[in-house]
Protein backbone atom coordinates (compact mmCIF):
# COMPACT_ATOMS: atom_id res chain seq x y z
CA UNK A 1 0.00 0.00 0.00
CA UNK A 2 0.97 3.60 -0.57
CA UNK A 3 0.38 5.51 2.66
CA UNK A 4 0.94 9.17 3.55
CA UNK A 5 1.32 10.41 7.11
CA UNK A 6 -0.26 13.86 7.37
CA UNK A 7 0.46 15.34 10.79
CA UNK A 8 -0.52 18.72 12.15
CA UNK A 9 -2.38 20.58 14.84
CA UNK A 10 -5.63 20.64 12.79
CA UNK A 11 -6.90 23.43 15.01
CA UNK A 12 -9.34 23.42 13.27
CA UNK A 13 -9.10 21.16 10.20
CA UNK A 14 -10.13 23.21 7.16
CA UNK A 15 -10.66 22.87 3.44
CA UNK A 16 -7.02 23.67 2.73
CA UNK A 17 -5.96 20.52 4.60
CA UNK A 18 -8.43 18.46 2.56
CA UNK A 19 -7.24 20.00 -0.72
CA UNK A 20 -3.63 19.09 0.07
CA UNK A 21 -4.56 15.52 0.95
CA UNK A 22 -6.77 15.12 -2.12
CA UNK A 23 -4.08 16.41 -4.47
CA UNK A 24 -1.46 14.12 -2.94
CA UNK A 25 -3.77 11.10 -3.05
CA UNK A 26 -4.66 11.65 -6.69
CA UNK A 27 -1.25 12.55 -8.05
CA UNK A 28 0.73 9.90 -6.18
CA UNK A 29 -1.98 7.22 -6.26
CA UNK A 30 -2.14 6.92 -2.49
CA UNK A 31 -4.24 4.21 -0.90
CA UNK A 32 -4.46 5.94 2.47
CA UNK A 33 -3.79 9.36 3.94
CA UNK A 34 -3.46 9.27 7.72
CA UNK A 35 -4.62 12.53 9.33
CA UNK A 36 -2.78 12.62 12.65
CA UNK A 37 -3.51 15.47 15.07
CA UNK A 38 -0.37 16.18 17.10
CA UNK A 39 -0.47 16.06 20.87
CA UNK A 40 2.40 18.39 21.72
CA UNK A 41 3.87 20.28 18.77
CA UNK A 42 7.57 20.77 19.61
CA UNK A 43 7.98 24.01 17.60
CA UNK A 44 4.89 25.73 18.97
CA UNK A 45 4.51 25.92 22.72
CA UNK A 46 0.84 25.79 23.74
CA UNK A 47 -0.02 25.86 20.05
CA UNK A 48 -3.35 24.07 20.31
CA UNK A 49 -6.37 26.10 21.31
CA UNK A 50 -8.83 23.21 21.12
CA UNK A 51 -8.19 20.06 23.14
CA UNK A 52 -6.70 16.99 21.51
CA UNK A 53 -10.06 15.24 21.90
CA UNK A 54 -11.90 18.05 20.10
CA UNK A 55 -9.34 18.14 17.31
CA UNK A 56 -9.63 14.37 16.86
CA UNK A 57 -13.42 14.69 16.66
CA UNK A 58 -13.20 17.52 14.11
CA UNK A 59 -10.71 15.64 11.92
CA UNK A 60 -12.97 12.58 11.94
CA UNK A 61 -15.85 14.73 10.73
CA UNK A 62 -13.75 16.57 8.14
CA UNK A 63 -12.44 13.45 6.40
CA UNK A 64 -15.61 11.36 6.46
CA UNK A 65 -16.38 12.00 2.79
CA UNK A 66 -13.26 10.35 1.35
CA UNK A 67 -12.60 6.64 1.80
CA UNK A 68 -8.86 7.18 1.30
CA UNK A 69 -8.65 9.37 4.40
CA UNK A 70 -8.24 7.89 7.85
CA UNK A 71 -7.93 9.34 11.35
CA UNK A 72 -4.79 8.29 13.24
CA UNK A 73 -4.09 8.93 16.92
CA UNK A 74 -0.50 7.73 16.65
CA UNK A 75 0.63 11.29 17.49
CA UNK A 76 -1.51 11.56 20.63
CA UNK A 77 -0.10 13.34 23.71
CA UNK A 78 2.66 11.30 25.28
CA UNK A 79 2.24 9.98 28.84
CA UNK A 80 5.56 11.60 29.80
CA UNK A 81 4.46 14.99 28.30
CA UNK A 82 7.44 15.08 25.95
CA UNK A 83 7.02 16.74 22.54
CA UNK A 84 5.75 14.62 19.66
CA UNK A 85 8.73 14.49 17.32
CA UNK A 86 7.91 13.50 13.75
CA UNK A 87 10.89 11.19 13.46
CA UNK A 88 9.67 9.15 16.44
CA UNK A 89 6.14 8.98 15.05
CA UNK A 90 7.29 7.95 11.57
CA UNK A 91 9.46 5.17 12.99
CA UNK A 92 6.63 3.96 15.21
CA UNK A 93 4.27 3.98 12.24
CA UNK A 94 6.71 2.03 10.07
CA UNK A 95 6.72 -0.75 12.67
CA UNK A 96 3.01 -1.27 12.01
CA UNK A 97 3.35 -1.50 8.22
CA UNK A 98 4.19 -4.34 5.90
CA UNK A 99 7.67 -4.46 4.27
CA UNK A 100 6.16 -3.79 0.85
CA UNK A 101 4.25 -0.69 2.00
CA UNK A 102 5.50 2.69 0.80
CA UNK A 103 5.32 5.46 3.41
CA UNK A 104 5.34 9.18 2.65
CA UNK A 105 5.31 12.21 4.92
CA UNK A 106 2.91 14.87 3.61
CA UNK A 107 3.53 18.48 4.64
CA UNK A 108 2.62 21.96 3.52
CA UNK A 109 5.22 24.36 2.19
CA UNK A 110 5.30 26.44 5.36
CA UNK A 111 5.96 23.38 7.49
CA UNK A 112 8.74 22.24 5.17
CA UNK A 113 10.42 25.64 5.33
CA UNK A 114 10.72 25.20 9.11
CA UNK A 115 12.63 21.94 8.53
CA UNK A 116 15.98 23.30 9.85
CA UNK A 117 14.33 23.51 13.28
CA UNK A 118 12.90 19.98 13.22
CA UNK A 119 14.34 17.40 15.59
CA UNK A 120 16.87 15.20 13.72
CA UNK A 121 15.65 16.50 10.37
CA UNK A 122 18.66 15.14 8.46
CA UNK A 123 17.71 11.60 9.54
CA UNK A 124 13.98 12.05 9.05
CA UNK A 125 14.36 12.95 5.38
CA UNK A 126 15.71 9.44 4.74
CA UNK A 127 13.22 7.55 6.90
CA UNK A 128 10.53 8.09 4.27
CA UNK A 129 9.84 10.05 1.11
CA UNK A 130 8.36 13.54 1.46
CA UNK A 131 5.42 15.10 -0.37
CA UNK A 132 5.39 18.89 -0.15
CA UNK A 133 2.31 20.88 -1.12
CA UNK A 134 3.30 24.10 -2.82
CA UNK A 135 2.05 27.61 -2.32
CA UNK A 136 2.69 30.82 -4.29
CA UNK A 137 6.38 31.71 -4.11
CA UNK A 138 7.56 28.26 -3.04
CA UNK A 139 9.85 26.48 -5.51
CA UNK A 140 12.82 24.13 -5.63
CA UNK A 141 15.37 26.82 -4.61
CA UNK A 142 13.17 27.54 -1.58
CA UNK A 143 13.10 23.86 -0.72
CA UNK A 144 16.86 23.49 -1.15
CA UNK A 145 17.51 26.32 1.32
CA UNK A 146 15.51 24.41 3.95
CA UNK A 147 17.61 21.25 3.67
CA UNK A 148 20.10 20.38 6.43
CA UNK A 149 23.67 21.12 5.40
CA UNK A 150 24.62 17.47 4.78
CA UNK A 151 21.55 16.79 2.60
CA UNK A 152 21.80 17.56 -1.10
CA UNK A 153 19.68 17.54 -4.23
CA UNK A 154 21.04 14.99 -6.67
CA UNK A 155 20.61 15.57 -10.40
CA UNK A 156 17.87 17.53 -12.10
CA UNK A 157 14.21 17.44 -11.08
CA UNK A 158 11.69 15.68 -13.31
CA UNK A 159 8.33 17.23 -14.10
CA UNK A 160 4.91 16.01 -15.13
CA UNK A 161 1.54 17.78 -14.89
CA UNK A 162 0.83 18.52 -11.25
CA UNK A 163 3.93 16.80 -9.87
CA UNK A 164 7.67 17.42 -9.76
CA UNK A 165 10.19 14.95 -8.38
CA UNK A 166 13.79 15.10 -7.26
CA UNK A 167 16.24 12.88 -5.41
CA UNK A 168 17.84 13.75 -2.07
CA UNK A 169 21.14 12.25 -0.96
CA UNK A 170 23.41 12.65 2.05
CA UNK A 171 27.07 12.18 2.90
CA UNK A 172 26.62 8.48 3.73
CA UNK A 173 25.00 7.75 0.36
CA UNK A 174 21.45 7.36 1.53
CA UNK A 175 18.78 8.56 -0.87
CA UNK A 176 15.12 9.48 -0.75
CA UNK A 177 12.59 11.05 -3.08
CA UNK A 178 11.05 14.50 -2.72
CA UNK A 179 7.68 15.03 -4.41
CA UNK A 180 6.44 18.56 -4.99
CA UNK A 181 2.82 19.51 -5.76
CA UNK A 182 3.48 22.87 -7.44
CA UNK A 183 0.12 24.44 -8.21
CA UNK A 184 -1.93 24.39 -5.01
CA UNK A 185 -3.45 27.73 -4.04
CA UNK A 186 -5.27 26.92 -0.81
CA UNK A 187 -4.20 29.93 1.22
CA UNK A 188 -6.29 29.17 4.32
CA UNK A 189 -4.77 29.93 7.71
CA UNK A 190 -6.04 28.08 10.79
CA UNK A 191 -4.92 31.07 12.88
CA UNK A 192 -7.08 33.42 10.81
CA UNK A 193 -10.01 30.99 10.99
CA UNK A 194 -9.73 30.93 14.80
CA UNK A 195 -9.53 34.71 14.97
CA UNK A 196 -12.62 35.00 12.79
CA UNK A 197 -14.50 32.51 14.92
CA UNK A 198 -13.54 34.41 18.06
CA UNK A 199 -14.93 37.59 16.47
CA UNK A 200 -18.14 35.84 15.37
CA UNK A 201 -17.61 36.71 11.72
CA UNK A 202 -16.13 33.47 10.39
CA UNK A 203 -16.79 32.49 6.82
CA UNK A 204 -17.81 28.88 7.18
CA UNK A 205 -16.69 28.34 3.60
CA UNK A 206 -13.18 27.74 4.93
CA UNK A 207 -14.46 24.81 7.02
CA UNK A 208 -16.17 21.56 6.11
CA UNK A 209 -19.78 21.95 7.20
CA UNK A 210 -19.67 19.20 9.88
CA UNK A 211 -16.61 20.88 11.42
CA UNK A 212 -18.31 24.29 11.49
CA UNK A 213 -21.36 22.72 13.14
CA UNK A 214 -19.17 20.96 15.73
CA UNK A 215 -17.38 24.21 16.57
CA UNK A 216 -20.68 26.02 17.07
CA UNK A 217 -22.19 23.19 19.13
CA UNK A 218 -19.16 23.00 21.43
CA UNK A 219 -18.52 26.76 21.60
CA UNK A 220 -14.91 26.39 20.50
CA UNK A 221 -12.61 29.37 19.80
CA UNK A 222 -15.02 31.83 21.48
Amino acid sequence: MRIAFFGGTFDPPHRGHLAIAQAAAERLRLDRVLFAPVGNQPLKNDSSVASFEDRVAMVKLAISGDSRFELSTIDAPRPDYRPNYTIDTIRLLKETLQPEDHLFCLVGADSFLSLPRWYRAAELLFDCDFIVAGRPGFDFPSAEKALPKNVHISGEPSHEPGLSTLTLTNDVRQSSTFYFLPDLREEISATEVRMALAGHFADDGALPRPVAEYIRAHHLYQ
